[in-house]
């Protein structure tokens, strides 16, 4: 990029006029500066690196010295929102499209191989930087978004059908005139499921999926003595989710199920209070839904089932 259009786009002032013409790229961080780069940095040292490694431009805000009289120095008001002025030009050139989520669809955009956005612009600049040729970004920050491009998209609901032969955590559906068999799915998730294939249909992308990806909640299934027993041989399912989004998604959308029961830590707003996730050993349920934020009760479930399993062979 011609430096003078640069100066113009990052709305910079010329500190020191070096003397070369364009850039070839641009960095945030020592190890990304190249041979002809722009620097964005307020950082002295770090300056003075990129200078070492070839930088033709730095970009900053703070009152730094001038080290390398021979490359352009420009100084922004604010350089947040420099960035945000070079990500933006770039990601028009290159067509990319922003898809605005909700928490759920946040959740499943992984599993499709789409990108999720930080909303840090420090944080997502390499990801923006280096974007393919209209490719999609998600992020669930609508004035991020905007920051970033003029219009923004959204998912379409799709219409769908799930099967008898699904359950509480495995789904059968067809959408789109595809069947998607057993599933490793809940199916309250099942309309998000379909929307994405939608999506990706419209997109004329390919039907990539790994549900492995979902990590926002885990199930196990377990035997009354609360060790962890195989699918289908459980007495009871404990499911573990790690924020108060997907705790109270669960809660409203399993409320009918019957057996099913939500419990937390030291609270009258629940089914279950407990002090320590061993004092729902003697409860009735068939499925207990639990508030982990620190997934420290997985980790004393797991331990749990290392002792029971040591004391059989004793």
């Amino acid at each position: 990029m011609n430096i003078s259009n640069l100066n113009e786009l990052l709305n910079t002032k010329i500190i020191n006029e070096g003397k070369v013409l364009s850039v070839e790229g641009f960095s945030l961080s020592l190890n990304e500066v190249k041979y002809a780069y722009a620097f964005f940095s307020n950082d002295e040292n770090a300056i003075e690196e990129a200078i070492k490694k070839g930088a033709f431009v730095i970009i900053y805000e703070k009152e730094i010295p001038i080290l390398d009289k021979e490359i352009f120095y420009l100084q922004s008001s604010n350089l947040e929102t420099s960035i945000f002025r070079l990500l933006r030009f770039v990601c028009e050139e290159k067509e990319c499209e922003f898809l605005l989520c909700n928490p759920n669809e946040i959740h499943f955009s992984k599993i499709f191989h789409l990108k999720n956005l930080q909303e840090n612009i420090f944080l997502d600049f390499n990801s923006l930087i280096k974007a393919d040729k209209n490719e999609i970004f998600c992020c669930g920050n609508e004035n991020y978004i905007l920051k970033l491009c003029a219009n923004f998209i959204k998912l379409h609901k799709a219409d769908f059908q799930l099967l008898e032969s699904s359950s509480p955590f495995y789904s059968n559906l067809i959408c789109e005139n595809i069947y998607f068999k057993n599933l490793k799915l809940p199916f309250i998730y099942a309309q998000t499921f379909a929307d994405f294939i939608l999506f990706l249909q419209e997109k004329k992308h390919n039907i990539r999926f790994n549900l492995n990806k979902l990590d926002f909640f885990q199930i196990y299934f377990i035997y009354h003595n609360f060790t962890i027993a195989e699918f289908g041989k459980s007495d009871k399912a404990l499911i573990f989710v790690f924020n108060e989004n997907d705790f109270e998604f669960f809660r409203e959308n399993f409320k009918n199920i019957k057996g099913f029961k939500c419990a937390l830590k030291n609270s009258l707003f629940c089914d279950f209070s407990y002090s320590h996730i061993f004092d729902l050993k003697n409860k009735d349920f068939k499925y207990c839904l639990i508030l982990d934020k620190d997934r420290r009760y997985i980790k004393d479930l797991y331990l749990q089932d290392q002792i029971e399993e040591s004391n059989l062979f004793n």
